[in-house]
């Protein structure tokens, strides 16, 4: 609902800055990155303030590639890390089925994430944000998948 009414604002010509590219590579075990489009954002419902990248669509041999973070307030302009998140989680998904793990639970894999810019736009009790920066993931091979896969995405 949130999207709606920040897509509603920008129609109606909010001087925020809504655009949105988002381009990610995937890289699994040391191959050649794959590059495939992505989407950002940001939210805050219900107290929760969020923030994930997800790949969208399918690059060669990756079926899946995603990353969120919960922070303990509104996403805002800055580098996010380990320390100073709620929770951070990723995954990738190869189409064999090797599954590449990233969390700030347990100290698997690392990220950051840093954001350059962040637009908002609030309706029904939920803020939408959009987002502008960088992130850089390094998940760990799961169930005897090789090696790592890295995740890096501009936005």
């Amino acid at each position: 609902m949130a999207i709606a009414a920040a897509a509603a604002l920008a129609a109606c010509g909010s001087s925020f800055d809504f655009s949105q590219s988002c381009t990610m590579n995937v890289s699994v075990n040391g191959a050649a990155p794959a590059a495939v489009d992505c989407f950002a954002a940001g939210a805050t419902t219900s107290g929760m303030n969020a923030v994930s990248i997800a790949m969208n669509g399918s690059p060669p041999g990756v079926s899946a590639a995603q990353f969120a973070m919960t922070l303990p307030s509104a996403p805002s302009t800055g580098t996010y890390g380990a320390g100073n998140v709620t929770t951070a989680a990723a995954q990738v998904q190869t189409t064999s089925g090797g599954i590449y793990s990233q969390t700030n639970v347990g100290s698997l894999g690392t990220f950051s994430v840093v954001l350059t810019s962040v637009s908002s736009a609030s309706a029904n009790g939920g803020t939408a944000y959009f987002l502008h920066g960088s992130a850089t993931v390094t998940l760990m091979g799961q169930s005897g998948a090789p090696g790592t896969a890295t995740i890096t995405a501009t936005f």
